[in-house]
């Protein structure tokens, strides 16, 4: 075991690594090189770290394994996705096992975890991210510290009681167009009001909509570019950081929205400080949630039409699109979605579990086929 320096470098100026050997699965010691760092005490700790991974492996401690899970998402994965998983993490999974090493959690422990779950009442949902999180944690542990298998895994995912009678209306909920007229006549200042026609015309979710400026519309070409989206589940106060998916799009805008657009833009251009980097919603800084709830109740309530969350905004453009295709004579559900996938940064897949129900059934031409036997 050595920490050694190479002549010849990498493109970014790394060239200390450390040599040691380990056991492959057949029991037999194979020479390791590990990769480049760039100072030797980085090596040094490097070689450390795989040392005690290596010796005495699975006898851990399972805060142990997850702090260094969790280092290791904070440097390959988005921010605010590892922030909130360790939020829900530190809440709802390390009390219950923070006392066991990592190879003394099994399946009959997993199991009676997952009771005391079920009792929270929490979603199906925020169930199986606690599921993927503790399976990503043994995950880790199996590739880094040596544990046999992952108990996760054998148990599965928390399944959905189907004893219950959902109506259609309340699988997705969303508002009408003629609702959404009702709702916009009552709202007399011009920011809130092209936010929420911002919100019904584009689709687009609440994080994208906070971190756009003037420089991602562009009037001329009709369209606005989607490449960012802010998030305050982070360490800092703020990020503004890449898509929830990492894809870029572009939306073209209706004439309404353009309109209204141009009526705000105009006002906001009368301060003697504008630039077109600033929030398009906010000015020097971005729209706060607690604001853009506040509003959004407000308004609701003075219109008597029931309220929807900032999120159903973008279910209620997916409808509005969807009852337009249709009154269009059109019944092609692929080619929409195709279309729509684009728009909305979803998978077809995705946007066909989600609102295909929207669409009107076809019961009556299957009748018709067997009426015409």
């Amino acid at each position: 075991m050595s920490v050694l320096k190479d002549k010849n470098k990498t493109n970014d100026g790394r060239s200390w690594y450390y040599i040691t050997y380990k056991k492959d699965f057949n029991g037999i010691n194979k020479k390791y090189k590990s990769k480049k760092y760039f100072t030797k005490s980085e090596a040094q700790q490097a070689e450390r770290l795989f040392l005690m991974k290596r010796d005495n492996p699975i006898n851990k401690s399972f805060i142990l394994v997850t702090n260094a899970y969790f280092e290791e998402m904070y440097q390959i994965r988005k921010e605010s996705t590892v922030y909130s998983y360790e939020n829900a993490y530190k809440k709802n999974i390390e009390p219950y096992f923070s006392h066991l090493n990592i190879n003394e959690i099994n399946i009959s422990l997993i199991n009676n975890w997952r009771l005391e779950m079920a009792k929270k009442g929490l979603k199906i949902t925020y169930l199986n991210k606690l599921h993927n999180i503790l399976k990503s944690i043994f995950d880790y542990a199996v590739k880094n510290y040596g544990l046999e298998s992952n108990p996760v895994a054998i148990v599965g995912r928390f399944q959905k009681k189907n004893d219950e009678v959902i109506k259609d209306e309340d699988k997705l909920r969303y508002i009408s167009y003629e609702d959404f007229n009702k709702f916009i006549s009552v709202i007399d200042n011009i920011t809130w009001k092209t936010f929420f026609i911002f919100l019904y015309y584009t689709g687009m979710r609440k994080g994208e909509v906070q971190a756009l400026n003037w420089n991602d519309i562009d009037f001329d070409k009709n369209e606005i570019t989607v490449n960012k989206t802010l998030s305050v589940k982070t360490k800092d106060p703020f990020k503004i950081t890449s898509t929830k998916n990492y894809i870029n799009r572009k939306i073209k805008m209706s004439k309404t929205l353009k309109e209204q657009l141009l009526v705000y833009k105009n006002e906001m251009m009368k301060y003697t400080d504008y630039r077109e980097n600033w929030f398009v919603f906010g000015c020097q800084k971005f729209l706060p949630q607690t604001n853009i709830d506040r509003y959004k109740n407000y308004y609701f309530k003075i219109s008597g039409i029931k309220p929807i969350t900032i999120h159903e905004f973008r279910h209620s453009h997916v409808s509005l699109l969807i009852n337009e295709y249709v009154k269009s004579g059109q019944t092609d559900t692929t080619k929409f979605f195709l279309m729509m996938s684009d728009r909305m940064g979803h998978s077809i897949k995705v946007m066909q579990e989600t609102y295909m129900h929207l669409f009107p059934t076809i019961q009556n031409e299957i009748v018709d086929i067997l009426d015409n036997l």
